[in-house]
């Protein structure tokens, strides 16, 4: 029982460390969860053959760099989703909702699909605001370290 509660306490010290930062953002993400974070960008006169550049709200770009900086975005995220049997982004919501202490690298998996891939999928890091991926990740990350321990401010 008492080397489970140092495991236990060392999870938890490991994850806070790494993700506590990461919450000043819930509530930016609370505010634009459902919309759209990026805009094409094409140039002043519209030229034929001109490639549209996608542009970024700069908060977004901050947070997919600050998650990238916490060491958590497994780039195999893919066996997660795998292991799980997650289809779409009900199933990525319902099992970030289901997730307990032990498993919570499920979420950073579900979190590193929309990071990770947004890197060569741009979208993806949009996407990760508008259906709330990233909003009941951190959430469900915060719940967790404040149930096995005490309140984080």
């Amino acid at each position: 029982m008492e080397n489970e509660n140092i495991y236990r306490q060392e999870l938890i010290g490991k994850y806070r460390q790494a993700i506590e930062g990461m919450f000043r953002y819930i509530p930016w993400l609370e505010q634009k969860t459902g919309e759209k974070l990026f805009h094409n960008y094409s140039g002043e006169e519209k030229l034929e053959k001109s490639i549209p550049v996608p542009v970024y709200d700069g908060t977004l770009l901050g947070f997919v760099k600050d998650m990238q900086k916490t060491g958590m975005m497994d780039r195999n995220y893919v066996y997660t989703y795998s292991h799980y049997g997650i289809r779409n982004e009900q199933d990525e919501l319902r099992l970030i909702g289901q997730v307990e202490l032990k498993e919570i690298e499920a979420i950073f998996a579900v979190m590193a699909k929309y990071v990770l891939g947004g890197m060569t999928k741009g979208r993806l890091w949009s996407m990760g605001v508008e259906n709330g991926v990233y909003l009941h990740g951190l959430k469900r990350i915060k719940e967790l370290l404040e149930i096995w321990d005490k309140p984080l401010a």
